[in-house]
């Protein structure tokens, strides 16, 4: 059986999963709305989910899904109401919760990782390593299933010089057993669309030929986040939180929409943009302004008419 399906029909009946992994895609637009492409991820998840539920009934539990992602480098972190992080997983959690009808009980999110490296290594560490999910289904857009599948492969395949794991050394003897599903590139304009794609293919190129070949164990990987990565080195958050604002992301527009830099304006399925939540509001002041100087103005008309009228 081939372990990469480009829809969730290809997967043939009978497959179990111990744990879904859904990717975070970007900034949400509030608790419940994910990035138009994160949501489907999320209805993939929810698809595979379910049909696994019903196939368990007869035959054990449904898979666990899990979640990831804290929110991206590329852009500010959206906020609650009472100023504490939206986290992407969470976004998607609760978008699996109340639209797709994904039992909380059968849900988990991880909120420590920023990118896709810290997505498997975290992933694996707090909570695969754990729970013992050996089976797994990685699911995310095109865009961003080859460098995804390079990543995964390389973190979960990743021996340990120090920890054994059911005599596990690597290689061809890891436990772990992943497969990949692909869902449409929909929410981003064409534009947005290659942009990420070229980006993609030089930071899959990077990983496949530099760091899974230097980074070659699951501590060594830990040494690359911890003294290379710039959102877990101690240093590197030190000088971002001291920035007063006036250092430039290194990526373009066009990119950070892949990252949810659209998500509070928004696109639908298609592509085509929405207004953003900020806008409607700036634009319903506006109108609301209008509508109280016509009727400040309609108001005081009428006064002045009924003065001119009693005078007479």
């Amino acid at each position: 059986m081939s372990n990469y399906f480009h829809s969730a029909e290809q997967i043939p009946a009978g497959t179990v999963f111990d744990a879904i992994l859904v990717l975070g895609g970007g900034v949400p637009e509030d608790i419940r709305k994910p990035p138009i492409y994160t949501q489907e991820r999320c209805r993939a998840a929810s698809e595979v989910y379910h049909r696994l539920q019903n196939q368990a009934q007869s035959s054990g539990a449904p898979p666990k899904i899990l979640t990831l992602s804290a929110g991206t480098a590329h852009l500010p972190q959206a906020l609650s109401a009472d100023g504490l992080p939206i986290w992407e997983s969470t976004a998607s959690a609760a978008y699996l919760i109340h639209e797709l009808d994904v039992p909380p009980q059968d849900l988990f999110a991880e909120t420590t990782s920023y990118d896709t490296i810290s997505n498997a290594f975290f992933a694996r560490l707090n909570f695969c390593d754990i729970a013992q999910w050996r089976k797994l289904l990685v699911i995310t857009n095109e865009f961003h299933m080859e460098r995804t599948k390079i990543i995964f492969d390389w973190i979960f395949h990743a021996p340990s010089d120090t920890m054994k794991n059911d005599n596990y050394s690597g290689g061809d003897e890891s436990p772990y057993e992943l497969f990949y599903l692909s869902v449409p590139d929909v929410g981003l304009s064409e534009d947005a669309i290659k942009a990420r794609r070229e980006k993609e293919g030089k930071s899959a190129a990077t990983v496949k030929n530099h760091l899974s070949q230097k980074y070659t164990s699951i501590e060594k990987v830990f040494e690359f986040l911890t003294s290379e990565h710039s959102f877990y080195t101690a240093s590197s958050l030190v000088e971002r939180g001291m920035d007063d604002g006036t250092a430039q992301d290194k990526v373009g527009k066009l990119v950070q929409d892949s990252y949810g830099g659209i998500s509070r304006g928004g696109r639908g399925r298609d592509g085509t943009p929405r207004s953003s939540p900020s806008s409607s509001f700036l634009s319903g002041m506006i109108v609301g302004m209008g509508l109280m100087a016509l009727m400040l103005f309609s108001s005081r008309r009428g006064s002045v008419t009924k003065y001119r009228s009693t005078k007479r």
